[in-house]
């Protein structure tokens, strides 16, 4: 669900904001964010302090990960809260996710705080008291801050994986209308109108020209290029969507989808990356839905294509088919954005 940091920062950024976001590799269920950056050939997320000033000072935007000099004790708790199982520790959670916002020297800060059963916040209650710590942290540092807390119950963009992730950000990014896009232009208002001063509404009309624009679309490849990485899969996403074998799921039943358990979807991902020998052929481990959310949907319709480095049992297609929730009538209960927190 992580997929709103490649859609929101070089948004932001195309505006004129200066937007980094230091983040972690995998963990628990988690794809990580900086797995993900993998993605482009050559990106270097452990860069210097120097070359992320430079970057910044070029572009306005960098996408960074822990290193021996920022947030050292954080890279070392991650690891050890992964074989500790305290991943889902609140207070934890919340050092962990500070200590980086605020080493990395942000002024103004947005937290999205997942929630749902593809988060490690289950709750509402667990999601708003996590939110709360971490705003209090922030204020207590001076700065301004508030946070967002959204749905993880269903997947948020129609690709889980590395690779088919940043597929769905790129394609957001072009414009592609989706629950990844909705949120992200959500966010990114929300984000402007944080560090302006501006109307919430003036800021909305300013991310959607800068989306519909293209500019934003040029400040990721902007920032790819300067720390290093292969630009070539945001002229052509299709090239994200390789692997050694890509298997059909067709549905079982007919119906409307009213829900895709993210966890579930999560844990089939990881189990298929288990089997995966190279760090490329995890990246290109994944799920692509072709159906998803809302959709009504035949008996033996396409609903999802898996993205694997060896071939797929009939067991393990259940497995995903499983993470499906079909019924008769459209359920509209599904909100995105379920509670601001200041």
């Amino acid at each position: 669900g992580d997929d709103t940091t490649f859609v929101l920062v070089p948004t932001l950024a195309s505006l004129g904001l200066k937007v980094t976001k230091m983040s972690g590799k995998s963990l628990g269920f988690t794809g990580g964010t900086i797995d993900k950056l993998a993605c482009f050939d050559g990106y270097n997320p452990l860069m210097s302090e120097k070359e992320f000033l430079n970057n910044m000072d070029k572009c306005g935007c960098a996408l960074i990960s822990q290193s021996d000099r920022i947030a050292l004790a954080d890279r070392k708790i991650y690891a050890l809260r992964d074989a500790t199982a305290t991943v889902d520790s609140i207070p934890l959670i919340a050092s962990s996710i500070m200590s980086k916002k605020l080493a990395s020297g942000a002024d103004v800060i947005l937290l999205d705080v997942k929630c749902g059963t593809g988060a490690f916040m289950k709750t509402i209650e667990d999601a708003r008291k996590l939110a709360h710590l971490m705003v209090k942290i922030g204020k207590s540092d001076g700065k301004v801050i508030a946070a967002t807390i959204t749905d993880m119950n269903n997947p948020l963009a129609h690709g889980v994986g590395c690779c088919q992730e940043m597929y769905c950000a790129i394609k957001a990014l072009n414009g592609e209308n989706g629950a990844l896009l909705e949120l992200s232009k959500y966010l990114s208002a929300k984000l402007y109108a944080l560090a302006t001063h501006t109307s919430f509404a003036k800021a909305t009309k300013l991310v959607n020209e800068a989306i519909g624009s293209g500019r934003a679309l040029n400040k990721l490849k902007e920032m790819v290029s300067l720390a290093g990485g292969d630009t070539s899969v945001i002229d052509n996403p299709d090239k994200l969507l390789v692997s050694d074998y890509v298997v059909q799921v067709t549905a079982h039943t007919s119906g409307y989808i009213n829900k895709i358990d993210a966890y579930k979807v999560a844990k089939f991902v990881n189990h298929l990356k288990d089997g995966a020998e190279t760090d490329k052929q995890k990246r290109r481990t994944g799920i692509i839905f072709e159906k998803f959310l809302g959709d009504k949907v035949s008996e033996n319709d396409v609903i999802a294509k898996i993205y694997s480095s060896s071939n797929i049992a009939n067991k393990e297609i259940d497995e995903l088919i499983n993470c499906f929730e079909f019924g008769n009538k459209l359920d509209t209960n599904c909100k995105l954005v379920l509670e601001a927190i200041k």
